[in-house]
């Protein structure tokens, strides 16, 4: 539930300078040398900020979160020339700022929106990019995101993927459902795309009733809960053939990497460029050793099946790894069971779908796919617990978490 506190100071121009006077070592403790620099010969733009200082720290205390030291809050300005509140150096998530002196007083007004809407401070590595969400979008900027995914025995799969992929800021998603009839558990906001069936699942007439979906999709989602047998073995056939020279557009996951392991002719289709997302045991089967053997190396697994198969590759886990088809690899820090629970590899799945629709390269969407996700996952255990976390909750959680990144890089509240 989001609530807002406020902090308001009122500094006396006269008194700050005064006291930069009596005490040269004042400034250069308190603020930031841009900061004195700013402020040089202009002692009310330094009570501004120290009335700023006040106002934070009034803030934070009004909901109840620790006060920051004065040495740790400082102002920079936006572009255009709004100020805005660092804390150690970061923009806070949810944080705004007014300044203003008049008649030898200087104000400072702090709002702080509660955490309970964006997740706390902090870090985002340099590593990760999201898509810019401009404006004067339209659902069409952001690009489609095609889900081939469930099955008749397994249905939620797809229903969690297809909510990562909307949670994620894909413009439009579409969902592969039975033609007979199903999808009861799709969002209404995804578009169902009606499969022929056969032998309990989606097979090779599957795949060519979606080709013109897939030929249109911007991001392409398939593997979760389609099963194991002859009828996936050829729907995924018609996929990766299809897919042929787009792999940069693919996430493979689940069932879907299970087919291919299992098959010497589904791994000589796997376009280059590609994303799959195994966990240890998929990513064991595709390199044909024990799990023992991928957790006792896991960047160098992931490494070698990346390189091997020209893909980029998240392997899932505490401190996910991830390897693009270079070796080039990058480790997520995040570490929380909250993400230990069915269903969340689906909605990380859809989540890297719906930035490659936004126009992230493959690795570029697994690399904040799998920071996101992870964020999210830390985030709900902090503020809700680290045990009985669904993963729709997590899907759902993914707003806030992207919101507070781009805020955290210093892309302004929207107006």
């Amino acid at each position: 539930m989001r609530s807002v506190t406020t902090g308001v100071d009122v500094t006396s121009v006269q008194r700050i300078a005064a006291l930069t006077e009596r005490r040269a070592s004042f400034a250069t403790r308190m603020f930031t040398a841009e900061e004195v620099e700013y402020c040089a010969g202009r002692p009310e733009r330094l009570a501004a900020r120290w009335a700023a200082k006040e106002a934070v720290r009034k803030a934070y205390g009004s909901c109840g979160r620790p006060l920051p030291t004065y040495p740790s809050i400082s102002v920079r300005h936006r572009p255009g020339g709004a100020p805005e509140a660092l804390v150690d150096g970061r923009a806070v998530p949810g944080l705004e700022l007014s300044l203003s002196h008049d008649a030898g007083l200087a104000v400072a007004v702090a709002v702080l929106t509660s955490m309970d809407d964006l997740p706390r401070l902090f870090e985002v590595p340099t590593e990760i990019v999201l898509p810019s969400r401009p404006g004067n979008a339209h659902k069409g900027t952001f690009g489609t995101v095609l889900v081939l995914a469930g099955s008749p025995g397994f249905p939620g799969a797809a229903a969690l993927a297809a909510r990562g992929a909307l949670r994620g800021g894909a413009g439009r998603v579409k969902a592969a459902v039975p033609e007979a009839g199903g999808g009861d558990g799709l969002l209404a906001e995804v578009i169902r795309v009606p499969l022929p069936v056969e032998a309990g699942g989606y097979g090779a007439a599957a795949a060519a009733a979606a080709g013109e979906h897939l030929a249109s999709a911007d991001g392409v989602v398939c593997g979760p809960g389609l099963g194991i047998g002859a009828a996936t073995h050829a729907l995924l056939l018609g996929v990766l053939q299809a897919m042929a020279g787009r792999g940069g557009r693919l996430v493979l996951d689940a069932d879907g990497l299970n087919a291919v392991a299992a098959s010497v002719e589904l791994r000589a289709v796997v376009p280059p460029g590609c994303v799959l997302t195994p966990h240890p045991l998929e990513a064991a089967r595709l390199a044909g050793v024990h799990v023992a053997d991928i957790e006792r190396d896991r960047v160098g697994w992931a490494r070698k099946l990346a390189t091997g198969l020209g893909a980029t590759v998240v392997l899932k886990g505490a401190e996910t790894v991830v390897a693009d088809s270079r070796g080039e690899v990058w480790v997520d820090g995040h570490a929380t069971s909250v993400l230990a629970t069915g269903g969340t590899g689906d909605v990380l799945a859809g989540l890297i779908g719906a930035l490659i629709a936004q126009g992230l390269a493959s690795a570029e969407a697994a690399r904040a796919g799998v920071f996101l996700h992870g964020q999210a996952g830390t985030w709900l255990a902090e503020t809700r617990g680290r045990a009985g976390i669904l993963a729709s909750e997590v899907a759902d959680a993914l707003v806030g978490v992207q919101e507070a990144v781009r805020r955290l890089r210093g892309d302004p509240a929207p107006g």
